[in-house]
């Protein structure tokens, strides 16, 4: 027992570690062209927020350096961030001195998988690549336990099928951490062990092929037309979706824990 708690509190400090440097130095940056391909997803994913946000309690769960949490108090909403980077926490707090609508935002520094809210806190809670860091078993337990029952997530995560995107991962692992696992479909299934609805959106498989053309007149038009393409690839040939670079899910009907546990049973 000590020995998983040890290992588990390892696992937790190298992530604040790397986010903190990451943070500090942009190292993203590197591949920003290749991130810009993400639109589709981004929007959707804003689009959700817009339409459920206002009026609610929201948490962005692991908030990053890009915070949607200041757009999201300027819904009119009350939003807490956290993030295990206590890196970010700082600056994010900085911002937040002299943000107009400061009285709606806050940010914690806080480990994702063991949250300090009691049950039924939340009515949105929504994050970023974040899950893929997480263990999942604690993560999903931690967001049914603390949205309300009738409470929505959100989560735009990147999938780990495809070999190509897989190989460009093993060619730069200084982009990322050395225990983030991209989702599996199985990682899908998982989901709904602790919710009673799961939803999966698939974006991004041709359309990275637009990547190159980032800062040219013709990246807009031609990724839009792979992004079209590839929502009718997926929708004609489902086994196609688990190969896709990214997916936004949303969770629903949260089990709590007596629920999760005769689910569990029952499966």
């Amino acid at each position: 027992m000590v020995l998983e708690i040890d290992t588990v509190q390892a696992r937790i400090e190298r992530e604040r570690e790397f986010h903190n440097k990451e943070f500090a130095h942009s190292e993203r940056a590197k591949v920003s062209n290749v991130y810009l391909v993400t639109r589709r997803s981004g929007e959707r994913y804003k689009q959700f927020l817009a339409q459920q946000a206002p009026g609610k309690q929201i948490l962005e769960y692991g908030c990053g350096a890009n915070s949607y949490a200041f757009w999201l108090a300027g819904l009119g909403v009350q939003v807490v961030g956290i993030d295990i980077s206590d890196a970010v926490i700082q600056q994010s707090q900085q911002r937040a001195a002299q943000y107009p609508n400061s009285e709606r935002v806050s940010f914690r520094q806080m480990n994702a998988e063991q949250l300090d809210f009691p049950d039924d806190s939340f009515d949105v809670i929504c994050g970023r690549a974040i899950l893929h860091h997480l263990d999942l078993r604690k993560a999903f337990g931690e967001l049914a336990r603390t949205l309300k029952p009738d409470g929505q997530a959100i989560f735009v995560e990147p999938l780990g099928h495809n070999p190509i995107i897989n190989a460009y991962r093993n060619r730069t692992p200084e982009l990322r951490t050395a225990d983030e696992h991209p989702l599996l479909m199985s990682d899908l299934k998982l989901a709904e062990t602790y919710f009673g609805k799961v939803e999966a959106q698939y974006f991004h498989l041709g359309g990275l092929a637009a990547a190159p053309l980032a800062g040219t007149a013709a990246f807009d038009p031609v990724l839009n037309l792979l992004d079209g393409l590839d929502s009718v690839l997926f929708s004609l040939l489902p086994y196609l979706r688990k190969h896709a670079w990214s997916v936004v899910l949303t969770f629903s009907a949260p089990r709590k824990a007596d629920a999760i546990s005769q689910f569990s049973a029952a499966v």
